[in-house]
């Protein structure tokens, strides 16, 4: 046994020092996404698993001379794990949930586990939790109770419509429901089919594959100022495969494993613990090289400049900026086609960035700095949908007048530009006016 132990050591620490000359050679460089491996988390690793190896080497090399404390030391290790998880799921239980992040998908470029519950994080004192339904939708209906309803509501939209950093039941489309309820529309259902930055190319996406199966009577999509560039960047990756529109890659790709709270306390060894089984899954022959998140990796030609974020927008009159619109607008305008195929009403409502309404909101915003210093053209947006009101085949509102007015405050985060539970509240409210002065919904009848 000691022999079969000093081969396998030596074995294993020659091994150990191959990979390490190929990793400082630079042979994995091709592997990587960007064409530049992380040397150090790849040295970081292979000393990890020589360290391991070297303690499994000695282990067997005195295992029937030791077995019993062996034993002892293996039953105590897992007694500690044990009361270590249990107790981290008592004083941390965020920590037991799995860590938010999205998986690659062919068909809706970035997805959400289905029957998921996520720990979103801790934001301005809170920690926030994400629960999905079987279609990977922020929602605590399934599917069946939905269609259980006579009015069914949908709500698209990007991470303002998500409930970016606020609870489920504090996001709009939530409050809505509740709003309408309180009118006496019982038998109503509102779906919040939002997803952090999805734009109308995806929710385009995410209609024909999944929430048709819903069989909304209404359909509403809320437009954010980012959803212009994110069309452009998302348009980039489609391709025409027998017909449908899909994004490179397999169908879905693995989520990460997730093996409860001491695994998450342990997050700053997950990069060398998990990179031998990365590079296994890149030498395969299938493997697309993908960040699912490309979100920051964003580039568009404007004028003669190659912009680097989704507020060119504001630097640009409607005159240079109109065929990025117009773009939109097509997805937007086959969104509101396939809803009149299925006798769905649909409604597109303009959402204004708090900078839009006031100087007050979001004084520490993180973003602000992208917006850049010049906002004379941050209304062309307002100006480019009102111009597309009167030719419309659908009804087309601005949420910019109802918050110029207002007096509440504040509506949005102070370090994040997201709506607080009040500014969803206060879109909930102007969502449930309109939907019953456009008669979109039913509203009970009076004596």
């Amino acid at each position: 046994m000691k022999r079969a132990a000093k081969l396998l050591f030596v074995i294993g620490t020659m091994l150990s020092f191959a990979a390490l000359g190929l990793v400082l050679s630079g042979s994995l460089d091709s592997l990587s996404n960007d064409g530049a491996a992380d040397s150090s988390v790849a040295i970081q690793s292979i000393i990890l698993y020589w360290l391991v190896g070297a303690c499994l080497c000695w282990s067997l090399s005195v295992y029937r001379t030791h077995r019993k404390q062996f034993v002892l030391l293996s039953g105590s290790l897992l007694i500690c794990l044990g009361v270590l998880e249990i107790g981290l799921r008592f004083l941390r239980p965020n920590l037991a949930l799995r860590e938010f992040g999205f998986l690659r998908s062919s068909t809706q470029h970035h997805v959400l586990m289905s029957n998921t519950e996520y720990d979103l994080g801790r934001f301005e004192g809170r920690n926030l939790t994400v629960r999905t339904n079987e279609d990977r939708l922020r929602t605590s209906y399934d599917r069946a109770t939905f269609l259980g309803h006579k009015q069914r509501v949908v709500c698209l939209g990007d991470s303002f419509t998500f409930g970016a950093w606020v609870d489920a039941s504090e996001s709009y489309p939530e409050q809505l429901e509740a709003l309408l309820r309180s009118e006496g529309i019982t038998d109503l259902a509102v779906l919040n089919a939002g997803m952090l930055s999805y734009s109308p190319v995806l929710h385009e996406q995410l209609l024909n594959q999944t929430l048709l199966k819903y069989k909304p009577t209404v359909v509403s999509l809320m437009l954010d100022c980012t959803d212009i560039g994110d069309d452009y960047h998302y348009a980039q990756g489609l391709r025409d495969a027998n017909g449908s529109v899909q994004f490179s890659g397999p169908k879905l790709t693995v989520p990460h494993p997730h093996l409860g709270a001491t695994w998450r306390l342990v997050k700053p060894l997950h990069p060398a613990m998990l990179a031998p089984f990365k590079l296994l899954r890149r030498a395969a022959s299938n493997y697309v090289p993908h960040d699912p998140l490309d979100y920051y990796k964003f580039e568009i030609p404007v004028n003669g400049v190659t912009e680097k974020d989704r507020f060119f927008i504001y630097r640009y009159p409607l005159s240079v900026t109109t065929p990025f619109f117009e773009e939109s607008y097509t997805y937007i305008e086959r969104i509101a086609r396939t809803c009149a195929r299925n006798d769905a009403k649909f409604v597109l409502i303009i959402a204004p960035r708090y900078h839009h309404w006031s100087n007050r909101e979001s004084p520490d915003n993180w973003e602000a700095k992208s917006y850049g210093d010049d906002l004379r053209f941050q209304h062309e947006i307002f100006e480019f949908f009102q111009s597309k009101e009167e030719t419309s085949e659908f009804r087309i509102v601005s949420l910019l007048p109802a918050f110029k007015q207002t007096t509440e405050f504040p509506l949005v985060f102070r370090s994040d530009p997201h709506w607080n539970t009040k500014g969803n509240r206060f879109v909930a409210e102007q969502l449930r006016d309109m939907l019953l002065n456009m008669r979109f919904v039913d509203a009970p009848k009076t004596n």
